[in-house]
Formats: C-alpha cells, sequence, structure tokens
C-alpha cells in the first residue's frame, strides 16, 4: 500500500485534518485490515508497527492509525510506545513519557496509573516511561502478555509502535504476544537489503504480517492526488475537543465506522 508520508509534528492531535491526503490513506489502511480479519477465523486486535531501521515513518503512522481508529472508526484504542530506546509516542500524542511501559515491565506502576487519556474520549496512550534501567534489562515477556491481555479486554484496538526489527531484539519477542504485525519502509531510502533483513528475522512470525506500508510514497503520486484539486477547501487544524467530533467532520464517517463494526 502507498502511504504519503505526514510530515511530523510535535502533537498530531493539534493538527489533525479529517480530510487530510494522510488521514485518507490511514482510513483505507485501517479498513483493509479490517476486511483482512474479517475472513479470518480468529479476529486481529493487537497490532505491532515496526520497520527495518529508524527514521522511516513508523512512530507517526502508528500514532495515526490509532488517532483515526477512534476518532472516524469509533473504536476504544490504545496506542502503546514499544520503543524502550528511543520514544516517540509522548510527543507526538501531547503526554507525559512517564510513567509508562518501562514501569508497567518492570512492575513498579500499575497498568491503569500508566495509561493516559487524550483529547479523544475513545483513544488511551501508554508511552514509553522513564525508568534509567537500561531497556535491554526491562524487557519482560511475561509482563508484557499481561498487558496486552489486559488491553483486549479493555479495548477493541490495541496499536504497538515497536522499535525497528534489525538493531535490536524486543519486536521480535514482542510478535509472538500480537495478531497482526504491519512493517513499514520508507520510499527512497529504506534499502532493500535492509527489507530482506527484516522479513528474515520475522520469519518465525511472518504468518502475523498483514502488510507492508510504504511511507513518503507523495512524491510519486501526481498532482491530483491531492485532494484540494477536487475543491476541498484548505482550512486551519482544528482543536480536538472533549467530544472528539468537532464542527466540520465529513458525512463518511458514520459509514466507515458501520462498515468497519460489520467485519468485527
Amino acid at each position: 500500500m502507498l502511504f504519503a508520508k505526514q510530515k511530523q509534528s510535535q502533537d498530531l492531535l493539534e493538527g489533525f485534518e479529517i480530510d487530510a491526503p494522510y488521514v485518507t490513506e490511514v482510513r483505507r489502511l485501517l479498513q483493509n485490515l479490517s476486511r483482512h480479519h474479517g475472513s479470518q477465523k480468529v479476529e486481529r486486535q493487537v497490532y505491532m508497527v515496526t520497520s527495518a531501521a529508524r527514521d522511516e515513518g513508523k512512530s507517526t503512522t502508528c500514532a495515526l492509525m490509532a488517532i483515526v481508529a477512534a476518532r472516524v472508526f469509533r473504536r476504544r484504542t490504545l496506542l502503546i510506545d514499544g520503543d524502550l530506546r528511543r520514544p516517540t509516542v509522548h510527543s507526538l500524542m501531547g503526554v507525559a513519557r512517564g510513567p509508562g511501559l518501562r514501569e508497567i515491565l518492570l512492575e513498579s506502576v500499575s497498568i491503569r496509573d500508566a495509561t493516559r487519556p487524550t483529547a479523544l474520549p475513545l483513544l488511551s496512550v501508554i508511552a514509553r516511561g522513564d525508568s534509567a534501567v537500561p531497556a535491554s534489562e526491562v524487557y519482560s515477556d511475561e509482563v508484557f502478555a499481561n498487558l496486552l491481555a489486559d488491553s483486549r479486554a479493555r479495548y477493541d484496538l490495541v496499536f504497538v509502535d515497536a522499535a525497528p526489527v534489525v538493531p535490536v531484539i524486543e519486536p521480535i519477542l514482542m510478535a509472538e504476544h500480537v495478531d497482526g504485525i504491519l512493517v513499514i519502509a520508507m520510499a527512497g531510502k529504506t534499502p532493500i537489503t535492509a527489507v530482506r533483513r527484516s522479513m528474515q528475522i520475522l520469519e518465525p512470525v511472518m504468518s502475523k504480517i498483514v502488510g507492508v506500508v510504504l511511507n513518503n510514497a507523495m512524491n510519486g503520486l501526481p498532482y491530483y492526488y491531492d485532494y484540494r484539486y477536487y475543491g476541498y477547501k484548505e482550512r486551519r487544524p482544528t482543536p480536538l475537543g472533549k467530544a472528539g467530533a468537532p464542527p466540520g467532520q465529513d458525512q463518511d464517517a458514520p459509514r466507515a465506522a458501520r462498515d468497519f463494526e460489520g467485519d468485527r
């Protein structure tokens, strides 16, 4: 799937525009995932997003998927920063970095105390955390499995922003406990050798890979891809209020939500 990389901001919620091209791509991605798991015997509820290397847009993609799932598809959604070394989710979502996943894994804080609300009522976040314990000593497979078991009972969808799969070990360990895996690649940047190596590492859980998202594809698309070509007016970002559905939301959202839920 082609995905146009969104310019990373410090708070995706603050600058979220329902009609932006990158939001359209995320909606298509989620709809495709719903159709995919609708054809499976076991429903996919927990998704891990990873990449071959850093700076390929995986964190932004993962965060946008969580935002759209909650905002457009009306799903109770949890976003987890699973990158124990280079946290990003807290800045993308405008929440404190800790306590978070590190403290949960070390069993120094409860899951609920580490879970933070956002401007969207249906979206919660678990950031990476502040513990100074080295990342290689933090991860506990049993505790992470328990975290996801708890999350399955409380949320409709869970997205885990994992570290790149090639340089560190945690993603392949986390992959054992998720239902689906999305691999992010950067158009014009990710070496094919790195992609192949990531596939080799993920080979034991290959059946869980639901797709590869190609980031930064905008420059390769024709001018009429931009929503402004079709007469959509450029407008200032609308801050998200407590209701989570500011005025001006397109009328397709309820229908899209029903379509998504119909595949559950």
